[in-house]
């Protein structure tokens, strides 16, 4: 596991306030230390932003998968044995699958957590406006005393 999916592992409901804080501190006093790390923060945030994107769409396929196939196994079984095979009973089928729950509850955190990581990118895109401004007003206040 490279170092982009345990962070995406470590994002979580739980941890997400802490993170969100950590993350958008300013000190106010190394204005230029903050600028300076701001590119890498927000392009490590972004890239494990990017993984998730790609995870829900590989969760995505699967269900989508997994629903063809159980939806085709169904109704081959129902075929056969003479049973009806109407659009409703074939997505009741599927629903009731322990398997298609599961895919569903994968899907679903995945998708909780690209929320959450869009916000901390977002957060970090409104810290780099907040130090851009620190820093200008810094030199100007700077050109005031001098």
């Amino acid at each position: 596991m490279n170092d982009l999916e345990q962070s995406l592992r470590d994002i979580t409901e739980e941890a997400y306030p802490n993170i969100a804080r950590q993350i958008t501190k300013i000190n106010p006093a190394d204005i230029n230390d903050e600028l300076q790390k701001q590119a890498s923060l927000y392009s490590w945030y972004y890239g494990i932003l990017a993984l998730c994107k790609k995870k829900v769409r590989e969760a995505e396929s699967n269900l989508e998968i997994f629903e063809s196939l159980a939806r085709n196994d169904e109704y081959n079984r129902r075929t056969e044995e003479g049973l009806k095979a109407t659009e409703k009973i074939m997505e009741s089928h599927i629903k009731s699958l322990s398997q298609y729950r599961e895919l569903i509850n994968t899907k679903i955190e995945l998708e909780t957590k690209y929320e959450l990581l869009k916000g901390l990118v977002t957060s970090l895109s409104h810290k780099k406006d907040t130090l851009i401004q620190m820093s200008s007003n810094a030199r100007a206040e700077k050109n005031i005393y001098n």
